[in-house]
C-alpha cells in the first residue's frame, strides 16, 4: 500500500517537473526566419516571456502558455492563438507554420 501512494506521488512530481520545464524551456530571446514560396529573409528578434511576446517594438500580452506535447501554444485573454509551434532541440528552435504565409523558425540566441 505504502509502494503505491509513493508510485503516484512520484508520477505527479514527474508531471509536475514536465510541465515547469516545458514552461521555461521557450523563455528567452530569438531570432525569427521566415520562409515563403521558397525565399528565406530573417526578419526579426522575439523575446518570449510568461507575461507577453515582444517583436522589435511591438509588445503582445499573454493570458496563458500550454505545452502539448511537441508544440506550445500562447493565447491571448480571448483564447485566440497568437503562437503555436513546435518545440525542438529542447526549446532552442521553434517552428510555426502560418496559413497561407508560410513557416516561421525561431532560433534562440541568448
Amino acid at each position: 500500500m505504502k509502494t503505491r501512494s509513493l508510485s503516484s506521488l512520484a508520477l505527479l512530481l514527474a508531471a509536475l517537473a514536465n510541465t515547469a520545464i516545458a514552461g521555461n524551456a521557450i523563455e528567452g530571446t530569438y531570432a525569427m526566419t521566415m520562409e515563403a514560396m521558397g525565399v528565406q529573409v530573417r526578419s526579426a528578434t522575439v523575446e518570449l516571456t510568461p507575461q507577453y511576446i515582444r517583436e522589435g517594438d511591438n509588445t503582445t500580452a499573454i493570458s496563458t502558455w500550454e505545452h502539448s506535447g511537441d508544440y506550445v501554444t500562447a493565447r491571448d485573454k480571448h483564447g485566440a492563438a497568437l503562437l503555436h509551434a513546435r518545440i525542438e532541440d529542447g526549446g532552442d528552435r521553434l517552428i510555426q507554420q502560418i496559413e497561407g504565409i508560410g513557416t516561421a523558425t525561431f532560433t534562440r540566441i541568448d
